[in-house]
């Protein structure tokens, strides 16, 4: 770590706390797939569908308004009894993961 230039150790989204937080998974990591089937913004705030695994278990919530996609793969995460701490999740209408460099990503930006 120490090797590594200013910048990347700087980056707020890789210190210890911040990936320790950090529910996406990455690229080869064995990890389950959420398929958001919805995103709907309400003057309350976001609410969501999903389908978790391949067993296609529904999930849904609400989150406030000013909710990232962080929050939306933490507030999933709860839902489920599994032992895998992170997930692949699959927004409406992508053919890719949320990296886990979206975290920080406002949910209204996707609407």
């Amino acid at each position: 770590w120490h090797c590594a230039a200013e910048s990347v150790q700087a980056d707020p989204l890789l210190t210890e706390s911040s990936v320790a937080a950090n529910r996406f998974a990455v690229h080869g990591e064995a990890s389950p797939v959420c398929s958001v089937v919805e995103l709907r913004a309400f003057d309350t705030g976001i609410k969501y569908r999903a389908a978790w695994g391949l067993g296609g278990t529904t999930l849904s919530g609400h989150l406030p308004r000013s909710a990232t996609l962080g929050d939306l793969g933490r507030d999933i995460r709860s839902q489920v009894p599994n032992p895998s701490t992170r997930l692949y999740l699959m927004l409406p209408e992508s053919e890719s993961p949320v990296s886990p460099f979206q975290v920080e990503q406002p949910l209204a930006d996707l609407m």
